[in-house]
């Protein structure tokens, strides 16, 4: 395995120190210049890394003041889902996972044509509400092939988020993802703890493994607690 380049290295570094209470939200990290002199790389390549964190919203640079803890509010990249577990860590919160539903169920016609099985097909099902600090960020509603993770009911997931335990069994080959802003039923509002009339995000993500579908979930984030975050690097054009 190829090490990691300095500069990712220098941001799991300044992670760690968020996440173990080091640095709190609102506090000023220390300077580029310290940063370097203390972990022995250039200037520029702890700019990147800081950089990079502040563009993810894990940092907030104030011009000739400094760079400080960006207050915590969960995000995740829009293409490429990051684990919500590991984005509440990252900033230091206090994750909590409250499950409030795991159990074994027949699929409908339309779940049936999401997971292409037959309709009645028996299909694991979760509902789970992932919390930031004790407040709800995310309901999960997940929908799990039997023949892909067959002990999945028997999983503590008030320790492990399903994303952690489902990726230990094999990563996904091919996602697919649809977002959609729309308004929570009053089951949704009450799991989140906000009013119908906060407007929410929806990410549905169908998930394969070697052509054979095997996770259809269903996310759903309060627009109040939630943001998400596209980066991509561009190829760079020779003038």
């Amino acid at each position: 395995m190829q090490p990691q380049p300095l500069y990712e290295q220098i941001k799991h570094h300044v992670l760690d120190l968020i996440a173990a209470g080091s640095f709190r939200p609102g506090e000023k990290i220390p300077s580029e210049h310290m940063l370097a002199a203390e972990l022995g790389a250039s200037r520029l390549t702890v700019h990147r890394a800081l950089r990079e964190l502040t563009v993810g919203g894990v940092l907030q640079r104030v011009a000739g003041v400094g760079t400080f803890v960006a207050q915590p509010k969960a995000s995740s990249t829009l293409i490429r889902l990051h684990n919500i577990a590991d984005d509440i860590r990252s900033r230091g919160q206090v994750l909590s996972i409250r499950v409030h539903e795991l159990a074994r169920s027949k699929a409908s016609r339309e779940l049936a044509a999401k997971m292409e099985v037959p309709a009645r097909s028996v299909i694991f099902h979760s509902l789970i509400v992932y919390c930031a600090d004790g407040a709800p960020v995310q309901i999960e509603n997940r929908n799990v092939s039997p023949a892909f993770a067959p002990d999945y009911l028997v999983q503590d997931f008030t320790k492990q988020s399903t994303t952690d335990y489902l990726q230990s069994i094999a990563l996904p080959t091919q996602t697919e993802h649809e977002i959609q802003a729309v308004l929570p039923n009053e089951s949704d509002a009450k799991l989140l703890e906000v009013m119908v009339s906060e407007p929410c995000m929806m990410v549905s993500r169908k998930t394969w493994v070697n052509n054979k579908v095997t996770t259809f979930t269903r996310f759903l984030h309060a627009g109040t607690r939630h943001t998400f975050l596209s980066q991509e690097t561009l190829p760079s054009h020779q003038g």
